[in-house]
């Protein structure tokens, strides 16, 4: 329970099973990403947890196994690995935790939740983020979500893994909060989704040269756009009308050559292709290899090889 109490909040937690043994097994893993916690959580016992008043946004996600919970007097969410239970701040919550459930555990700062949607809003927000409490896992966005959680838990096992390079770990926590945001019912969900003017061409361009100058830093969409003066959504739309393209996409293509410089430039026996792309952002190795051997038509193996 301290380790619980420590990661998260204050609680208070009760055994639910009347069995003879009163040994509670438990497992807890946590990795911090920038405003962000992602964790592991798994109790051997069907127990009762009461909580304080929420800070921040939480959601649970079984993996195996299921809960019932309630965020202060929000519907009950029955939670299964299709339905996870999202909790606000502000609000105590009660978790009915059945015996052998492990779940990933989100727990993200609402400042950074508020930041990202003002800015892809182009407005400041009025009243606070409000969201449905139980989320859909079985929807393509749902799913993707779930992906990067997955990712991250891998990650956080490894001494050298994405979450040691700097642009990688700033992708991996905008994946967690953009991801949210668009696949999660919310109050301004309408707001966000709306029609909206394309960034005009000067935006764009100086948007471009942005990443053209500087491709090393952590750049989201968002905070282009926010340097260009316009929202994410008409930046975005200004990018599709003029390149063809997202930010995103045309950022990648930028890294991409980055990284291929870098590997001819690389000594084979001290460089890695994993490290390089680490480097420049690129969260699944697999998926940099494929966009490099698309782009340059040689496998990133063969041109750290040549160098």
């Amino acid at each position: 329970m301290n380790a619980l109490q420590s990661t998260f909040l204050p609680l208070h937690m009760q055994l639910r099973e009347s069995t003879g043994t009163r040994v509670l097994d438990s497992a807890l893993n946590a990795v911090r990403i920038g405003d962000a916690t992602v964790s592991y959580a798994w109790l051997s016992r069907s127990v009762q947890i009461d909580t304080a008043e929420a800070q921040n946004f939480h959601v649970n996600i079984p993996l195996a196994g299921g809960t019932v919970s309630r965020s202060g007097r929000l519907e009950r969410v029955i939670s299964t690995p299709d339905r996870a239970a999202v909790f606000m701040p502000g609000l105590p919550a009660t978790i009915e935790w059945r015996a052998g459930c492990g779940q990933f555990c989100l727990m993200i700062s609402p400042h950074v939740l508020q930041q990202e949607l003002e800015a892809m809003l182009d407005q400041p927000i009025v009243k606070p983020i409000n969201f449905a409490p139980a989320m859909n896992l079985a929807t393509d966005g749902g799913r993707a979500w779930m992906e990067s959680l997955r990712l991250i838990d891998r990650q956080a096992g490894h001494a050298q893994g994405l979450l040691d390079h700097p642009l990688a770990a700033a992708n991996l926590e905008r994946i967690l909060v953009d991801g949210l945001l668009l696949a999660q019912p919310h109050n301004y969900t309408d707001a966000l989704t709306g029609p909206r003017r394309p960034a005009p061409p000067p935006a764009v361009r100086q948007a471009i040269e942005l990443i053209r100058s500087h491709p090393e830093e952590p750049w989201t969409t968002t905070a282009l756009a926010r340097r260009v003066a316009v929202s994410t959504r008409s930046l975005q739309d200004g990018f599709a009308r003029s390149l063809g393209v997202p930010p995103s996409q045309y950022l990648r293509a930028v890294r991409l050559t980055q990284a291929r410089e870098e590997l001819r430039s690389a000594d084979p026996h001290t460089r890695t292709v994993s490290q390089v792309a680490a480097q420049w952002g690129f969260v699944s190795v697999s998926r940099f290899a494929a966009a490099y051997h698309q782009k340059f038509g040689e496998r990133p193996s063969e041109t750290l090889r040549r160098g």
